[in-house]
């Protein structure tokens, strides 16, 4: 009998102890995990409060340049309130005086350009967002007459600037030389 209880102990630790180990082993290793997945998470939302932060300041930007080109084209138009003989619109004397107005023109410190074709005229301008994305605006200057605004927005988009450099090499194996 004596030779029963003068056993080691590790044999006598029995299954349910190392269950207990196996199970306080997988709590700490899902503890780890979830602190690893919280950090992601809390600095995915940094930056995206960062981002959504520059872009509502360049919008609130690009807003005060609009209530300046509209008040331009308001300007024109109350210069202009005689109707064209010819019932084009884009051979009215408006247009070139909004083209004459606006065109390489700063307003707000940003650069403001016309662009004219066969059926419309488009004021273009742009707002930085960071050093890799700008906010693009591309209005349609309208025939005020018919219509209640001076312009349509046709784009309000953020763009990026940044290069974009295919890499698609596959380093499985180092290279001998």
């Amino acid at each position: 009998m004596k030779k029963d209880k003068e056993q080691s102990s590790f044999v006598n630790i029995g299954s349910s102890s190392l269950l207990i180990v196996f199970v306080i082993l997988c709590l700490a290793t899902f503890a780890i995990l979830s602190i690893s997945s919280a950090k992601s998470d809390f600095s995915l939302s940094e930056k995206l409060a960062k981002h959504k932060g520059q872009y509502y300041e360049a919008s609130s930007k690009a807003e005060e340049v609009l209530e300046e080109i509209d008040a331009a084209l308001a300007d024109t138009a109350s210069k202009n309130n005689s109707s064209n003989s010819s019932g084009d619109f884009m051979k009215s004397p408006y247009i070139d005086d909004v083209i004459k107005k606006l065109n390489d023109a700063q307003i707000s410190d940003t650069a403001v350009s016309c662009k004219k074709t066969d059926k419309n005229l488009k004021v273009f301008y742009q707002i930085p967002l960071d050093d890799k994305q700008i906010l693009n605006i591309e209005l349609i200057v309208t025939d005020y007459t018919k219509n209640a605004n001076y312009y349509a927005i046709q784009k309000w988009q953020v763009i990026s600037t940044d290069t974009w450099e295919n890499d698609d090499t596959l380093n499985l194996m180092p290279v001998i030389q």
